[in-house]
């Protein structure tokens, strides 16, 4: 097949899950089928390059690599007309504003597939300040006045959100891990709990550095690793008040992230919206325990007590239920491990082919 993927920000971007997501697929089914992904430009970086064997096409104005950018984002008009291509038995479109491709489908006579990860409804306000909450609320309603061939969600959350904006009929497709990577990494165990993702106010990393400063008594000698950037930063540095048990990495590769996991007595997600929790499957592949907020989406993986720590809030106290319970740490990172394994890209890029080649015009 010709594949054709619509995605904002592609490869080396790779901050967000649905980033991630589409490079990891892209990569496994590039070696059997033709992949073209569609994105923005990027500092440094060539307009075309081919990749893994992917060939990527990138467009419209520069875009940083270490976080989102919308005037960059509202560039990303010309590969909805590209797509028109007749070469391309297939188009893909990531959330965003991608997904108006669709309404080209008339013309293009190509099966259009949309991909979501998540859909924030009426929550826009709480997370995003007002004209971010604006465009956020009235791209969505624009993708539930499209048509799609097919529609995938990376969740059975995201999947009953749809259903409520009134898209119905998505499949869904968990993302993975990539579990031969993960095993390759080597590290030593430390006394650390470490939080992985964007540093933004919903995130709610706050509430873990009060809860780590709550621990200091009974472990004075374990230390909080904060992992990743966002326009939180300083925010939260000031909070941690310059404690020396408080370290901020800010970016990192994927080697250091999982080396950096695998060394950590526990991982802490503290946020409120996620779409899947990948950073989760990522540690329990580690074998090192979990704890995060009680969200729907974690059921497609997580059991409470059982693969991760579900709780409804980060506190002192909570943390220090894992802390403090050897077999509680063992039974978490056993069981945590055993699920983490039906995970995999693998698993996920063979389940998005089957769509494609159930939709494609010239199937393989």
């Amino acid at each position: 097949m010709n594949i054709c993927i619509l995605s904002e920000l592609f490869y080396p971007y790779v901050l967000g899950g649905a980033e991630r997501r589409y490079m990891e697929i892209a990569k496994r089914l590039s070696k059997k089928h033709e992949i073209t992904v569609y994105s923005l430009r990027l500092h440094g970086f060539p307009k075309t390059e081919i990749w893994e064997n992917i060939t990527i096409k990138r467009v419209g104005m520069e875009h940083p690599l270490n976080k989102r950018f919308l005037p960059a984002l509202a560039t990303y008009a010309s590969p909805l007309l590209r797509c028109m291509k007749s070469e391309y038995d297939v188009i893909d479109m990531n959330q965003g504003i991608a997904m108006y491709a669709s309404i080209f489908s008339p013309a293009t006579h190509r099966p259009m597939i949309a991909t979501f990860h998540d859909i924030y409804a009426d929550a826009w306000k709480k997370y995003y300040p007002g004209f971010y909450s604006f465009v956020g609320k009235v791209m969505e309603y624009g993708w539930s006045m499209l048509a799609f061939d097919s529609v995938i969600a990376n969740s059975f959350q995201t999947k009953e959100k749809l259903e409520q904006l009134g898209i119905k009929n998505a499949t869904v497709i968990n993302s993975g891990i990539d579990l031969k990577f993960i095993n390759s990494i080597r590290s030593k165990k430390t006394n650390s709990i470490v939080y992985v993702g964007r540093l933004v106010d919903y995130k709610h990393v706050d509430e873990l550095i009060i809860a780590f400063k709550g621990i200091e008594k009974q472990y004075p000698n374990t230390t909080l690793k904060i992992i990743g950037s966002g326009y939180d930063e300083q925010r939260l540095k000031n909070i941690a008040a310059n404690d020396k048990r408080i370290k901020f990495f800010g970016y990192v590769s994927e080697k250091d992230k999982i080396r950096h996991i695998k060394s950590a007595s526990l991982l802490v997600n503290p946020s409120e919206v996620e779409g899947l929790g990948l950073i989760l499957l990522e540690a329990m592949a580690c074998r090192t325990p979990v704890m995060a907020k009680a969200l729907s989406c974690y059921k497609d993986f997580a059991i409470a007590g059982k693969n991760a720590f579900i709780t409804n809030k980060i506190t002192a106290k909570s943390i220090l239920k894992i802390l403090d319970n050897k077999k509680l740490q063992n039974n978490l990172s056993a069981e945590g491990h055993a699920t983490a394994k039906n995970f995999t890209w693998d698993k996920t890029a063979e389940r998005v082919e089957r769509i494609y080649q159930n939709r494609s015009f010239n199937t393989v």
